[in-house]
């Protein structure tokens, strides 16, 4: 047989040996001939090109996507820069992007088991088999994702393609026309045509929901790349989320420290001269922890800590950021440490300085024990007693990281549009933060049989490990708890500890997972855009749609109640685009 070509839209994950994948006789994107895409203004849109090889393997395959060209305005283009950007500026020029899905093997005895992702109820869709995640960028080095691509036969691989669609108002709506073109070898073995409509309307450089990704200091895994940290954070930006974790966040106050940092903050390190181009330039980022986890950032002494906190909100408050800070108190407590919590309260917020106004978080449900030491609960599951209580209070409710059918999972063997319905969650319920626990857990904290391991993240599923009761008895509930790609959001592009692994990429590799992220907190803008021009109701009703029940009206013991098929939510996603363009929706009748 010779090479079979399809496509499918960004919210499915499309398994190495799923041959019969019902997505390949049409879905959002196609129609069995044809990929049509749509989108704004300063919006990137994406999709996936799937290559079945037959019965021999396709030793040497290339995926190239043309620029997009607009049917009556020849100049109106969405097209790479002649000289593409590297290093770090690799975003100016580049606005269409080909990567190469990685596939990572879970073993039926090792798909993640229902603890702190998901509930027995309402397990991920994918629970064993060849997952894609990783996406490799087709300069990387050949036969490790760098194309060309080495396809075994009777097996799927698939390739990403990102397309970033300028703001620039001289973008004209309207359909624009290009091709991907698979070859093997020197042969063509598929053209497929892509049409995509571009609406009258941007997305806008600010976002609306707050999402932030810790990812601690990886300068080991780039010896030879001083600034991989504002690589991180430029990936980061460039789809939407802020990091955290940065050495600012995790000392004590350090004027000259945030002098240098104050470009993150105002946004001007996010502009075409510092190297950056995309989405939010000249945006800072909207988040910033005082602490990490609970570190001692204040000090110990009452009066130390009162002197350290008036320091954080006199500098707040004189730069006049429109972003979130809050000194992130402790992580996870349990009911032993609700005194010292209380105490700590007590002492910054006794201060007779401007410290007293100094936010507290914690990540927990609303406790009515430490009710009046904490300022924003950042909840694993929202429930009906945390909402009630700050809606009453004031407090601010945020949740983290992804426990089905509360909200979306963040695990491997999760939905494809798990990462992206927390956010249409976020909208539906009115809840701003969302905070992922890690995003480069490359090398494994403290914790469990691996603390303190360099992880070979792209040869083995297990990225976290946690002891519950008893090593010995190995996994299961007293033994070793774990999560396939808990953690990984990034991926290194570069692995002295596994260097069959290096991938010979200067900076950070993304992944489906997080481009899910991405596109969900695109969406919240849509809706928010379509709010903001009168149709707010309808906005409401299209997210009721996508997510009729969740995070507090979670059925205890119920199915996630979202839709796990990519094409409703490009269909709602639709909805909501007619909305914001003027146009006359149909909603789903209740």
């Amino acid at each position: 047989m010779a090479l079979l070509v399809w496509a499918v839209n960004d919210g499915e994950k499309v398994l190495k040996e799923d041959l019969a994948n019902p997505n390949k006789t049409g879905n959002s994107v196609w129609d069995g001939s044809t990929i049509r895409l749509f989108g704004a203004r300063n919006e990137t849109v994406a999709f996936q090109v799937i290559v079945e090889a037959g019965d021999a393997e396709a030793a040497s395959l290339y995926v190239e996507m043309s620029g997009l060209v607009h049917d009556e305005h020849q100049d109106c283009r969405i097209e790479n820069d002649a000289v593409l950007g590297d290093g770090g500026s690799y975003y100016i020029g580049r606005r269409i992007e080909v990567f190469t899905q990685h596939y990572l093997y879970v073993s039926p005895d090792l798909s993640t088991a229902p603890q702190w992702f998901f509930a027995q109820s309402s397990p991920p869709l994918h629970r064993s088999g060849w997952i894609p995640d990783a996406l490799i960028p087709a300069h990387a080095r050949p036969r490790l994702g760098g194309q060309p691509v080495r396809v075994e036969a009777r097996s799927n691989q698939g390739f990403w393609i990102d397309v970033y669609i300028p703001r620039d108002e001289s973008m004209k709506p309207g359909t624009y026309r290009g091709t991907v073109t698979v070859r093997n070898g020197e042969a063509v073995a598929a053209e497929l045509p892509v049409e995509l409509q571009l609406y009258d309307f941007a997305l806008p450089d600010e976002n609306h929901s707050l999402s932030f990704v810790y990812a601690n200091d990886v300068s080991e895994y780039y010896p030879d790349t001083p600034d991989i940290r504002d690589r991180l954070r430029q990936m980061a930006h460039r789809h939407r989320f802020d990091l955290v974790g940065s050495d600012v966040h995790n000392g004590r106050f350090d004027a000259e420290a945030l002098e240098k940092y104050a470009p993150y903050l105002n946004g001007s390190f996010f502009t075409k001269e510092n190297g950056y181009e995309g989405p939010g330039e000249h945006v800072g980022e909207g988040v910033f922890p005082v602490g990490m986890y609970g570190g001692k950032v204040l000090g110990s002494e009452p009066e130390e800590m009162q002197r350290e906190a008036d320091k954080w909100v006199e500098y707040f408050e004189a730069l006049n950021w429109p972003g979130t800070y809050f000194c992130y108190l402790i992580d996870e407590p349990l009911p032993a440490k609700y005194e010292w919590i209380r105490e700590q309260a007590n002492i910054v917020k006794g201060s007779s300085g401007a410290g007293k106004r100094l936010p507290l978080l914690t990540t927990r449900r609303y406790t009515p024990e430490i009710e009046d030491a904490i300022d924003i609960w950042c909840a694993h599951k929202i429930d009906p007693e945390s909402v009630e209580h700050c809606r009453a209070s004031g407090d601010k409710l945020w949740f983290y990281n992804g426990y089905r059918p509360y909200h979306g999972s963040l695990i491997l063997e999760a939905e494809a549009v798990d990462m992206r319905a927390n956010s249409w969650l976020r909208y539906r319920y009115g809840i701003e933060g969302y905070f992922v626990w890690h995003g480069t857990h490359w090398r494994h904290n403290h914790q469990g049989p691996r603390g303190r391991w360099n992880q070979n993240v792209f040869g083995y599923a297990v990225t976290f490990m946690y002891v519950a009761k008893d090593e010995a008895t190995y996994y299961g509930d007293d033994g070793v708890h774990f999560g396939n790609g808990d953690g990984i959001l990034f991926y290194p592009g570069r692995d002295p500890f596994f260097r069959e692994q290096d991938r010979g990429i200067d900076g950070p590799i993304s992944s489906i997972r997080m481009k899910n992220l991405r596109r969900g907190i695109q969406d919240y803008e849509y809706l928010w855009l379509a709010a903001q021009r009168g149709h707010a109701a309808e906005a409401d009703a299209i997210a009721l749609e996508a997510v009729p029940t969740g995070m507090h009206e979670t059925v205890e013991g119920g199915q996630a109640s979202w839709s796990s098929c990519g094409s409703n939510w490009d269909a709602y996603r639709r909805k909501a685009a007619e909305l914001v363009a003027g146009a006359k929706v149909e909603l789903a009748q209740e």
